[in-house]
């Protein structure tokens, strides 16, 4: 019986590896700019991704290339009514870039497959925010990061090192 048990789980295992490497490969990306609340719940913001979930499940964390400044790490926490097969729709919050990302074949690879729930999804959402931040504190590139994520660190060097040149102008006009 134990015997069984255990060839039952490294059959499971197994196929379950199979299955992630089959998911691997070319899909079609568009981007979307509607805010709001997600599929799974969770309200949409960057490094979310709409798939199908008989497909990619709810919960899953995938990394695009070839996708320009959008290629990074993303949370599947997103369906759609024309999202079919193995196409993509990733959350942009500017309508203007959307229309200018257009459709792209991009390559995916499946890190970790979700299992629909909620729970899958902020769990992959965390990870997927804790490389992001861990990339661009360490200036590296080419992981989890998307060009945006460094543009976001620019504006808030660039805010930071102002706050502190006003800070710095303002404390000597005033000699105690």
């Amino acid at each position: 019986m134990r015997a069984c048990l255990l060839i039952l789980a490294a059959v499971a295992l197994s196929a379950s590896g199979q299955t992630t490497r089959s998911l691997n490969g070319t899909y079609i990306a568009t981007a979307y700019s509607q805010q709001g609340t997600t599929a799974s719940g969770e309200y949409a913001h960057r490094h979310v991704i709409a798939a199908d979930p008989a497909v990619l499940p709810i919960g899953s964390r995938i990394k695009v290339k070839h996708a320009g400044r959008y290629s990074g790490e993303y949370v599947v926490a997103d369906t759609g009514e024309k999202i079919e097969g193995r196409k993509l729709d990733i959350f942009v919050p500017n309508t203007a870039a959307c229309r200018k990302f257009g459709k792209k074949r991009v390559k995916v690879t499946v890190l970790e497959l979700g299992d629909g729930t909620r729970q899958a999804v902020k769990q992959a959402d965390q990870t997927v925010k804790a490389k992001v931040a861990q990339e661009v504190s360490n200036n590296a590139v080419g992981g989890a990061a998307t060009e945006d994520d460094w543009a976001a660190k620019k504006v808030a060097e660039k805010k930071a090192a102002a706050a502190t040149s006003t800070s710095t102008a303002s404390t000597s006009s005033n000699p105690k």
